[in-house]
C-alpha cells in the first residue's frame, strides 16, 4: 500500500509517497516534524491504482520524495509509471530505498526504480567511525529515519523557496548513492 501526502506551501507542492512498514514510520515522522508543518497545509491520501487519490498539480511541476521499505513486497510498476508521466512534465523525484532483503525480485525493483527517478538512493547497513556496523536493529532504523528527516527538510525547502519556480527538465540519467 502507497501512502500518498501532499504538503502546499507559498503555492508549491511537495509530495511524499511511502511504501512499507519502516517507510511509513518515516513518512508519519516526516508529517509530524514542526519544519513542514509551518505556514503549510497537508493533505494525507493513499494511491489508488497509479494515481493519487487527490489530483496531482497537473499546471505545474512537483517535486516527490518516495521512500520505499520492504522492496520486495511492493508492487513498484504503478508508481514508476506515475513518476515518469510527472517526470515529463518537468517534475522532480528522489526515491529512497531501505532494503529490507537481497534478492533476484528487489534487484529488478531497484533496476526499475534506476530509471524512473531522477535519483535512487540506497541505504543499507550504515557505518560508523572505525567501519564497524550498528550491531542494533533499533539503531540502524533510527539512523535511517533521521537521515530520510534531513533529506525531506532539503528537499522541502529547496522545493518551496526557490524563488524562480521549480524548473527540472528530465535528462534521463540517474544517479545512484550506495
Amino acid at each position: 500500500m502507497l501512502h500518498f501526502s501532499k504538503i502546499s506551501s507559498h503555492g508549491k507542492d511537495f509530495n511524499l509517497i511511502a511504501s512499507g512498514a519502516l517507510a511509513f514510520k518515516i513518512h508519519n515522522k516526516i508529517l509530524k516534524d514542526e519544519s513542514f508543518q509551518q505556514n503549510s497545509k497537508i493533505h494525507r491520501n493513499m494511491l489508488l491504482g497509479s494515481a493519487p487519490a487527490k489530483a496531482v498539480n497537473k499546471d505545474r511541476c512537483n517535486v516527490f520524495y518516495v521512500i520505499l521499505s520492504d522492496l520486495d513486497k511492493t508492487n513498484i510498476e504503478s508508481l514508476c509509471s506515475m513518476i515518469s508521466q510527472e517526470r515529463a512534465k518537468g517534475s522532480y523525484a528522489v526515491c529512497q530505498v531501505i532494503p529490507a532483503y537481497y534478492n533476484e525480485p528487489s534487484f529488478k525493483a531497484l533496476k526499475t526504480l534506476r530509471q524512473n527517478f531522477d535519483e535512487v538512493i540506497e541505504l543499507s547497513k550504515f557505518n560508523l567511525g572505525n567501519s564497524k556496523a550498528l550491531m542494533s536493529a533499533e539503531q540502524q532504523q533510527c539512523l535511517i529515519t533521521e537521515y530520510s528527516l534531513s533529506m525531506a527538510r532539503i528537499m522541502y525547502h529547496v522545493c518551496v523557496n526557490d524563488s524562480t519556480g521549480f524548473n527540472h527538465q528530465p535528462t534521463g540519467q540517474l544517479a545512484y548513492a550506495s
